[in-house]
């Protein structure tokens, strides 16, 4: 913006100049004392109006470095993230059914029941080719400073390509009803502890399970898993292939994404068939005829629900009664104490049992005597 005072000296260069130029034109070629005058007038003239003129169109600007302490603003620094550890030694270890002993004759003999949300059937659809990739043969559970650590066993890697190539994972039910509310996802885990991958689901409108939690209700339409859960410095989980063993997944969950419960029940999960969240529980989805079987009979082989294996629930910090839906039972041996002659009473005694079958089943036996 030109200010009136500009104008001014504007008006009088322009007055000068025109004097000075009628001059030249009218006298010789030599300037006078007046000329030279004119000219020095002219040009203070012209340089006083620059000047005025620069400063009004670019006021001056006060030095950016010049900010006191208090007005500095500091950028915010981002939180650190606690990676998990080694695990701890195990305290619970559940045992799974195995299928590789039937696998060259593409079938399962126990383990699957379908009808109350468990499943052995790691093969694929109709062929029944077998996935020692997904065939879970234990998981083991320990409680780790701010982390709950799992370590998934498989049987072997995948045998076209090696590598662990499913969906494995931890399915959590922390209001002991056996309606799953959280379950941890990793598909292609890294050698080290990484989020890459990992995937947390919850039930925003609790209908995992349907009407009646683990057991089927084919025609459920529910919404399964429908939220993914956004981690953060606290709220996180972690997996990544056992450093000792590459046929095992290990996960670490934090206490804070559980919001440190005191107890809950939980199951693991291989999976490559289905893999959609969405639909669990996957006995409500279709009826034991379209999901078919992997043991010998009406159903058999596998149809609709393939590729996959899961685990029944142990609990953490509470007794296992058995009484929850989905949680691992206990068997009894029957046999009554055998009395040896002139020896202490013995009685057989079952030190390892297969608790996802109903009923379980002792895979190895010992002997107690007193």
């Amino acid at each position: 913006m030109i200010t009136k005072k500009i104008w001014q000296i504007i008006s009088q260069v322009v007055i000068v100049f025109m004097s000075l130029t009628f001059l030249i034109g009218c006298g010789t070629s030599e300037k006078s004392e007046a000329e030279i005058a004119a000219e020095q007038t002219l040009s203070a003239i012209y340089a006083e109006g620059t000047a005025q003129a620069a400063a009004v169109q670019e006021p001056q600007v006060e030095d950016s470095t010049e900010i006191s302490s208090d007005q500095a603003v500091e950028e915010p620094q981002q939180e650190e993230w606690v990676l998990p550890g080694e695990p701890p030694e195990p305290d619970r270890t559940l045992a799974d059914s195995i299928s590789s002993y039937f696998a060259s004759e593409h079938k399962a003999t126990q383990g699957d029941n379908f009808l109350n949300g468990l499943y052995e059937r790691p093969f694929t659809a109709e062929v029944m080719d077998y996935r020692p990739d997904l065939d879970i043969t234990e998981v083991d559970f320990a409680p780790g400073e701010g982390f709950f650590y799992f370590t998934i066993r498989l049987y072997g890697m995948n045998m076209e390509g090696g590598g662990l190539k499913g969906t494995y994972g931890i399915e959590f039910d922390r209001t002991l009803t056996g309606r799953g509310d959280m379950l941890v996802w990793v598909e292609d885990p890294r050698k080290e502890w990484s989020t890459d991958n990992v995937t947390i689901y919850g039930d925003d409108n609790r209908d995992v399970g349907g009407l009646k939690p683990v057991i089927a209700e084919a025609g459920f339409d529910g919404s399964g898993y429908d939220i993914v859960i956004e981690m953060d410095a606290d709220k996180n989980a972690y997996a990544r292939i056992d450093p000792e063993d590459g046929n095992a997944v290990q996960m670490a969950v934090s206490y804070a994404l559980l919001e440190t419960p005191e107890e809950f029940l939980w199951g693991a999960w291989a999976d490559d068939g289905l893999v959609d969240a969405a639909q669990f529980d996957y006995n409500d989805r279709m009826g034991p005829s379209a999901a078919g079987s992997p043991i010998l009979g009406e159903d058999y082989p596998v149809k609709d629900l393939y590729n996959l294996d899961n685990t029944c629930r142990l609990p953490y910090g509470l007794e296992q009664t058995g009484l929850v839906v989905g949680m691992c039972k206990i068997g009894i041996p029957t046999e009554a104490p055998k009395k040896e002659s002139g020896g202490p009473t013995c009685r057989p005694v079952c030190l390892r049992w297969n608790q996802s079958l109903y009923p379980p089943v002792c895979v190895l036996w010992g002997t107690e005597c007193n």
